[in-house]
């Protein structure tokens, strides 16, 4: 792995220390998953059922980003998509704009980091 590539992942807030472990210390192994992660769907997904009000869709769609987020120690955004993944289980949006704009550039940032490393 690229140090520099593992420099802004840490920057950004991937919890190393947690995905080294789960990934029996392979870093080539977690580069894989991290550009695998650019073919999630689940942030689209939440952005349009959101728009939609469609509160059940959304809901499937975070708690979705939660799993990978955890499975790939992406703590930069993990507190407000849990928090909004809770939102949505109880079947409300109230508040839900505050959490989405905390998560948005977040993950902006994490897709231009795996996107310039992944050429």
């Amino acid at each position: 792995m690229d140090a520099s590539f593992k420099a802004e992942l840490i920057e950004w807030g991937v919890d190393w220390d947690e995905i080294l472990d789960r990934f029996m210390g392979n870093e080539d192994l977690i580069a894989k998953f991290m550009f695998k992660f650019l073919n999630d769907q689940s942030m689209n997904d939440l952005t349009k059922y959101l728009a939609e009000e469609n509160v059940s869709e959304a809901f499937k769609a975070v708690h979705t980003l939660k799993g990978v987020g955890a499975n790939l120690g992406l703590k930069g955004f993990l507190t407000p998509v849990c928090e909004l993944t809770e939102i949505l289980r109880a079947g409300s949006m109230e508040g839900y704009k505050e959490k989405y704009d905390q998560i948005k550039p977040k993950y902006d940032a994490l897709i231009a980091i795996l996107t310039k490393y992944n050429a």
